[in-house]
């Protein structure tokens, strides 16, 4: 596909919405991501350029590093937050920025395009088309913050302000569900997205704000998720001028920017009753096409869970890329082709190892999903040892009896499927496997999977026959990754180290499904073509 349109990416993660974006017709002008790991699976798919080569990576660059270039292992094992304080740079006043990745601080990418106005006003001479990117917003207030010492409550400021910078048509920001929740700060109530739309308002963006689910563009993940388009105003009066008779949104969207500007003194004149929040379940029909994006999947043809993985639930086989059963997997891979050559190997599939324990409780979980009429509530109270009355245990008994356990034989310790005689067995089983975790559940096989979790063992298989967590592969799937995008570095981590490292579970988790960006890419591409075009 030809590209047209030039994107800047932050808060890139792996490349998920680089990749969705890139098959809307948008081409990668430069990206930015913190975490090494991270930026290691992105370099390697989006940019094709593998960082275990033992040579100097071209296409991707340190903002700061306490290594030299050519220790490019430690580099990538580096503690992001010590990086900050880093002696030596892979970024200058002569860095040609086309297609490259910046690893490091987005705070400090913003500093250096401040501290180069020079530098700063030769990337806003290529007229950028869209800045996107999904910084954590949650706590993020204008007027404070409520984790004083938490420097990601900056992050959005410094979205906003690289966009005052260098003026990209439009912006696209995406974000949990949470940014919709009100917090508190001084006593003050505040509402996150709210906050982030007038950061963009003051920098001269028009923001039009939505509540989506992915699994309405045909991702196979129940995900609901915050979609922020903001709009330069010259391109806002085009598009509202073009678009005034149908599109009942950008009226309102016009009068809360002019309300922004003219109260940027006393911002908490603005409430979130100034601004719309679309809700895509609310009101479906809005979700057209022309300023939100369309809408490709109902509830009848939403993509279930064994839709998503059930062509590759068997993990001691190999699979080939394009060579699966799976129509979705092969509808992926169709979306989003590979320009690298040669059928290859699904990668990332390999399996958790598990004890009895484990296997037996996910089984479990597999079973009490199958519950109705409110029997799945009983058996969760019979496995975390509250009292269940006798008519209840005796209608959970019949339950069971339609269903084999995983139970252990005390005479050879085999492990061994049975279906339960009475309700003593069942609780003697419960007992045996306990854990303190109560966030774990099985997959719905004939529906989509949950919000993806970046913590794997939070969620097993649907199939009797895999009482396991789900592979790196199977969750990225669930995200509408193609089966030949391959995810590096470690595959998970714990410790200490979690709270810096982004492992491949991780970088899964935390990605935006591509199908999800693809959908919000060609609805922004079509408005900005429509410009282009006259």
């Amino acid at each position: 596909m030809e590209k047209e349109l030039k994107h800047i990416e932050l808060f890139a993660g792996c490349g998920g919405m680089s990749l969705g974006l890139e098959s809307a017709g948008f081409d990668l002008f430069f990206a930015n991501e913190l975490s090494p790991m991270a930026g290691e699976t992105f370099s390697y798919n989006i940019n094709d350029e593998s960082l275990l080569d033992n040579k100097l990576p071209k296409k991707t660059l340190w903002i700061k590093s306490q290594f030299k270039d050519n220790k490019l292992n430690n580099r990538l094992r580096e503690n992001p937050n010590e990086a900050r304080d880093g002696l030596y740079s892979d970024l200058d006043k002569a860095t040609d920025l086309y297609g490259k990745l910046l690893i490091g601080d987005v705070n400090q990418l913003l500093n250096f395009l401040i501290d180069n106005p020079s530098f700063t006003e030769k990337i806003r001479r290529n007229e950028i088309d869209l800045l996107s990117g999904g910084p954590p917003c949650q706590s993020f207030s204008l007027a404070g913050k409520r984790e004083k010492d938490n420097f990601k409550n900056t992050l959005p400021l410094s979205f906003a302000k690289i966009a005052g910078l260098l003026q990209p048509k439009t912006i696209l920001l995406e974000n949990v569900k949470g940014i919709v929740s009100p917090f508190s700060s001084n006593g003050e109530k505040y509402y996150a997205w709210l906050e982030v739309s007038k950061a963009f308002a003051l920098e001269g963006y028009v923001p039009v704000c939505m509540m989506l689910n992915s699994k309405y563009f045909g991702v196979a993940q129940n995900r609901p998720r915050f979609i922020l388009i903001a709009y330069r105003e010259d391109i806002f009066n085009t598009i509202h001028d073009a678009n005034e008779s149908k599109c009942i949104q950008l009226k309102n969207s016009q009068d809360f920017y002019n309300k922004t500007k003219k109260y940027a003194d006393q911002l908490n004149l603005i409430t979130k009753d100034d601004l719309n929040l679309y809700d895509l379940e609310a009101n479906p029909d809005l979700f057209d096409g022309n300023i939100l994006p369309k809408i490709t999947h109902f509830e009848r043809d939403f993509i279930a869970s064994s839709e998503a993985i059930g062509d590759i639930r068997r993990t001691k086989i190999s699979y080939k890329v394009d060579q699966t059963k799976g129509k979705y997997a092969n509808y992926l891979n169709e979306v989003f082709p590979s320009e690298k050559k040669g059928v290859s190997e699904i990668q990332n599939h390999e399996p958790r190892r598990h004890n009895f324990q484990t296997k037996s409780r996910f089984r479990f979980y597999q079973v009490i999903e199958q519950f109705q009429n409110g029997l799945k509530k009983g058996a969760i109270d019979l496995f975390t040892g509250k009292k269940v009355e006798f008519d209840l245990r005796m209608r959970l008994l019949g339950e069971f009896s339609n269903y084999s356990l995983l139970f252990k034989d005390p005479k050879t310790s085999r492990e061994i499927f049975m279906i339960p005689e009475n309700i003593r067995e069942v609780e003697e089983l419960v007992k045996s496997i306990p854990t303190k975790k109560h966030s774990q559940r099985a997959l719905k096989e004939f529906e989509p999977a949950p919000a993806q979790l970046t913590i794997p063992d939070d969620l097993c298989h649907y199939d009797s026959e895999q009482p396991r967590t789900l592979t790196v592969r199977e969750m990225a799937r669930f995200q509408s990754f193609p089966d030949w995008f391959v995810f590096k570095s470690k595959v998970t981590t714990g410790g200490r180290m979690r709270s810096f490292e982004v492992p491949q579970y991780t970088q899964v988790g935390n990605a935006v499904p591509p199908l999800l960006a693809r959908a919000l890419g060609m609805a922004l591409k079509k408005q900005l073509l429509h410009i282009k075009n006259g």
